[in-house]
């Protein structure tokens, strides 16, 4: 019997309390259920006495070749299915077991299995089951892309159609008794979320859209969050955090207007401000400027360029991903962007690749609501340059903070 790795991640871990009370249990009892297996074989392959492909079958130790009944290879060794647990303290203490077999047509119809079979766990809590389920959409998208490809039309007869990514989403959403939108929500807190953020969320400290919000933080300050006490604290935290950190000139937070006037004493004016609107403009005094609704990603970006994305993803990957290529492909001339610090990201990595300084303030940005009030940011800030007036930089921005260069 071997363990396959890949079956094995498909397993959600027991929780330390679990698994001690599972190899109590064994150590009293023994191991009472069976383990599962499956005895995967090759459906076809070259027969060394056809001198050709053909089709294969189990046979008596051997799979076999269906035409000329040749023992065209040993039978391979059986997988465990279910049981994993079960199989490691047996292990580990010398106990007995036995194991019974089932059969899967191929290897996705034994993950298809393993998966309905890991669903039912009464103690697995919802964020815990959504990767199971992301497995399982994508083996039935691939299963339904596959059909189509076989029953392809002919001149004439309708299309068959894929059934729409949202449609196996809600499908899948049921299957926990969420919504569509819920599920979306724990997606994103089990793809980008935290060890720390995922137990506050299996602890009922934190909902799920609130939840998604925090994973799109930096991950030291999402462990910030996760670790305060209540829920309550919680949702107030990230009330505060969530201001700042999507900071795009459409949430009321505004950049502090020294910022502005250092980028453009640095690069000589603003001519692009590709994520803003008319109140932030008035500081800012871009020669052009887009809004939400104009989706500066689709604008045309000229000259010296001023940014303060909104952070939230996909929109800060997405605008950190312009930027850098725009200043590489030479559509503009230089770039300054405030962004918060999350060095680990790839978005900041990607900006940084082509970056000619960076200036990390020695204190963090406290932005402007609409009455000029200071805000009270949980993370600190990078301000990031392009172009070539480094020394220029440097000189300006060092009385901000540290500079790289």
């Amino acid at each position: 019997m071997t363990i396959d790795s890949e079956f094995k991640a498909l397993i959600p871990p027991l929780a330390p309390e679990e698994l001690a009370q599972l190899e109590a249990n064994i150590l009293q009892d023994g191991c009472r259920d069976p383990l599962v297996v499956w005895q995967p074989f090759e459906p076809k392959g070259h027969c060394k006495e056809c001198d050709r492909e053909t089709d294969w079958s189990p046979g008596d130790g051997n799979t076999e070749c269906n035409e000329c009944g040749y023992g065209v290879a040993p039978w391979p060794d059986t997988i465990l299915i279910d049981g994993h647990n079960r199989f490691a303290i047996c292990s580990k203490h010398g106990i007995e077991f036995e194991t019974v077999e089932r059969e899967f047509t191929d290897r996705e119809s034994a993950e298809l299995w393993m998966i309905g079979n890991q669903m039912g766990r009464r103690n697995l809590e919802n964020i815990d089951k959504v990767p199971l389920l992301e497995r399982k959409r994508e083996i039935l998208a691939g299963q339904a892309k596959e059909r189509m490809e076989k029953g392809r039309p002919k001149a004439g007869e309708p299309p068959v159609n894929l059934p729409e990514d949202k449609e196996t989403r809600d499908a899948v959403a049921a299957e926990i008794g969420v919504s569509g939108k819920t599920y979306d929500a724990l997606r994103k807190v089990s793809n980008e979320g935290t060890d720390e953020l995922k137990q506050a969320v299996r602890d009922k400290k934190v909902g799920a859209s609130t939840a998604a919000e925090i994973s799109q933080l930096p991950a030291e300050t999402q462990r910030e969050i996760a670790s305060l006490p209540t829920r309550k604290e919680i949702v107030e935290e990230v009330k505060k955090h969530v201001h700042v950190s999507q900071n795009s000139g459409e949430n009321e937070w505004y950049t502090p207007p020294q910022f502005i006037e250092s980028a453009r004493l640095v690069m000589g004016s603003i001519d692009t401000d590709p994520a803003s609107n008319p109140i932030a403009n008035a500081t800012v005094k871009a020669t052009r400027f887009f809004t939400k609704d104009e989706d500066g990603l689709q604008q045309k970006w000229e000259g010296n360029v001023w940014m303060n994305p909104p952070y939230a993803q996909p929109l800060m990957s997405q605008f950190a991903e312009a930027i850098s290529e725009k200043f590489e492909s030479g559509k503009i001339e230089q770039a300054i962007i405030l962004v918060n610090n999350a060095t680990e990201t790839q978005w900041f990595q990607r900006m940084a690749s082509v970056a000619s300084a960076v200036c990390f303030p020695k204190s963090r940005v406290k932005f402007l609501d609409p009455n000029g009030k200071p805000g009270a940011p949980l993370q600190g800030q990078a301000i990031i340059y392009m172009g070539d007036s480094k020394r220029v930089f440097r000189d300006e921005f060092r009385k901000y903070g540290a500079i790289f260069a």
